[in-house]
Parts: structure tokens; C-alpha cells; sequence
């Protein structure tokens, strides 16, 4: 998004961003984000599993053009929600807001193989009629449902405790983090 879009999109959503949303749109909001930045993820992780089937960097590009539009979905959500995403001390150490967006990024991953894993569950009960499996798919819903509690919680916290959230000295791949857009 150049920054003329993007002065456009604040400008359309006002300049505190919260004209008009109801707790039921924000959450709403909330979860889609999380269901693009999983898929995102997911394609990704797809893609490498191809790659590492064949031998060869066949996907690389295409990987990393998702890689760039997941954290470009992460941006929008810390955009939307009023996040600032600190910029870490160098390729080795990243932010706390950094951490914070890992743990988004791999819960929302999780998520998505929890909605795989009933699937195929289903799948297998249709075909089997084993009724064993129906207490497999209400733990996972149930667990489905606690994870997607947890990735709201832990953003709604990181939005409440925003201004003492601090660098952290912890190790990153720089390439699977949040970078924060540079300024024109």
C-alpha cells in the first residue's frame, strides 16, 4: 500500500479509527485478520513442503511474495488497532511487539490445522461411521475454540499494555518477522 493509500484509508476511517464500530464488528474484524495472516502462513508452509518434495527452490519466489503479504496483513491489523510495532535493535534481537506478532502468526497457524484436522475427522466419520471419532471433534472444537479465545486475549492484552511493552533480547529469523514499515 503506498503511503497515499494509506493516508486515504485513515482519512476514510477517521483519525482515531473508531467512529462507528460496535464491540461485535471489532471482534469480528479481529478474527478475519487472524484467519488471513494463518492462511497466509499456510500457503507458505504448503509451498516449502512442495519445495522440499522435489528438491529444489522451485517456489522460493512465490514463497517469499506471501511471506511480504502476511506481514503487510499484520501491519494493517496493528494499523487498525492502533498498535506500534517497534523496530528491533538489529537482525538478532527482536521487539517485544515483534515477539508479540510471532505468537499471532503461529497461533493463527495452529488454528487453521485445528479447522484441517476436523475436517478430515469428519471426513473419516461419514466414511467409517465410527462413533469414536465424534469425541475427537468436540475436543478439537472445544480446543478450537479456547485457541481462538487466546489469540483475541493476547492481542486485546498486548492493545491494554502497550505502553510497557519493551525491547526484548530475544534471538529471531528477521525474515519470519513484523517489520515496521519505513517512513517516506
Amino acid at each position: 500500500m503506498s503511503q497515499a493509500q494509506l493516508e486515504s484509508a485513515k482519512q476514510l476511517v477517521g483519525d482515531k479509527g473508531e467512529a462507528g464500530r460496535s464491540a461485535v464488528w471489532e471482534e469480528a474484524l479481529i478474527q478475519e485478520f487472524i484467519y488471513a495472516i494463518g492462511h497466509l502462513n499456510h500457503v507458505e508452509q504448503h509451498l516449502i513442503e512442495s519445495d522440499s518434495y522435489v528438491g529444489a527452490p522451485i517456489f522460493s519466489d512465490i514463497i517469499d511474495s506471501f511471506r511480504e503479504q502476511r506481514k503487510l496483513v499484520g501491519q494493517a491489523l496493528f494499523l487498525v488497532e492502533k498498535l506500534e510495532s517497534a523496530k528491533g535493535g538489529s537482525t538478532d534481537v527482536r521487539s517485544s511487539w515483534e515477539s508479540i506478532w510471532c505468537a499471532l502468526k503461529h497461533s493463527t497457524t495452529a488454528l487453521i490445522h485445528i479447522d484441517e484436522c476436523i475436517e478430515k475427522l469428519l471426513k473419516r466419520l461419514r466414511e467409517t461411521g465410527n462413533s469414536d471419532l465424534i469425541e475427537c471433534v468436540k475436543t478439537l472444537l472445544t480446543v478450537r475454540e479456547n485457541v481462538l479465545r487466546g489469540i483475541i486475549k493476547m492481542f486485546e492484552r498486548s492493545k491494554s499494555v502497550a505502553n510497557i511493552l519493551t525491547k526484548a533480547s530475544t534471538r529471531c529469523r528477521e525474515d519470519l518477522c513484523l517489520e515496521e514499515v519505513e517512513k517516506q
